[in-house]
C-alpha cells in the first residue's frame, strides 16, 4: 500500500513539475504588449504628422469688386480623407473665427494684423454630413468669402494687403465621409482614429 501512494506522490509531482515548466516557458516567450503598444502609439504619431503634412492649405483673390477670397484645401496625400468643416480653412466661418488675418503688405514679421471682430460659438454634436468633407486623394475642394462689413473692417483693407489662413485642424479622417463610425463622430475632436494639428497657409497678396 505504502509503495502505490509513493509511486502515486511521484507521478503527481512530475506532473505539477511538467505543468509549471511549460507555463513558465510560454510565459517567458509571450510577446510583450508594452512595445507592441508604443509602436502603435509611434505609428499613429508617424501617421498623423504624415497626413496632417500632406494637407496644404492656399489662398487666393478671386475678384476685387466685390473683394472676394478663395480658401482651398488640396489633399497630396496618397489616400482620401474627410475633414471636419468646424474651424477649418473650408468653415463658412473662417472669417468671423478669426482664421484669416491681414496684415498691409509690405510689413515685417512683428506687424500686428488689422483687427478683425471674432467670435465664438457652440456647435451641436454630433456633426451632421453637411460638416463632413472628403477630400479624395490629389483634389482639391474651395470655398470662396466675401469681405464684407461688417465681419470685416473694409476702411481698413484699403489698399494692398497680406493675407494668411491659419489655426488647427478639430478632426481629420483618413477615411471616406461614410466610413466614419457613430462612434468616432460623437468624440469629434477628441476621437482616437481621427487626426488633429496645426495648418498654416503662405502668405498672399490682395488689393481691394
Amino acid at each position: 500500500m505504502g509503495g502505490r501512494e509513493s509511486v502515486y506522490s511521484r507521478r503527481l509531482l512530475l506532473i505539477l513539475l511538467f505543468a509549471f515548466a511549460f507555463l513558465s516557458f510560454r510565459y517567458m516567450t509571450k510577446p510583450s504588449s508594452i512595445p507592441e503598444q508604443v509602436a502603435d502609439k509611434d505609428k499613429m504619431a508617424d501617421s498623423s504628422g504624415d497626413i496632417i503634412s500632406k494637407l496644404k492649405v492656399s489662398v487666393r483673390q478671386v475678384s476685387a469688386s466685390p473683394p472676394k477670397l478663395g480658401i482651398a484645401v488640396t489633399n497630396t496625400h496618397s489616400g482620401a480623407v474627410t475633414i471636419l468643416s468646424w474651424n477649418s480653412p473650408l468653415d463658412p466661418l473662417a472669417l468671423q473665427l478669426g482664421l484669416v488675418s491681414f496684415v498691409p503688405a509690405g510689413s515685417d514679421d512683428s506687424t500686428t494684423p488689422i483687427h478683425i471682430p471674432s467670435i465664438q460659438i457652440r456647435r451641436k454634436t454630433p456633426p451632421g454630413p453637411e460638416s463632413l468633407i472628403t477630400v479624395g486623394a490629389g483634389q482639391t475642394k474651395e470655398q470662396e468669402l466675401e469681405l464684407k462689413a461688417p465681419i470685416v473692417p473694409l476702411e481698413k483693407l484699403r489698399g494692398r494687403v497680406s493675407v494668411v489662413c491659419e489655426g488647427e485642424w478639430v478632426s481629420v479622417w483618413p477615411l471616406e465621409a461614410d466610413a466614419i463610425t457613430k462612434e468616432s463622430l460623437e468624440k469629434a475632436g477628441a476621437s482616437e482614429d481621427a487626426f488633429r494639428g496645426r495648418f498654416k497657409s503662405e502668405a498672399v497678396e490682395i488689393e481691394i
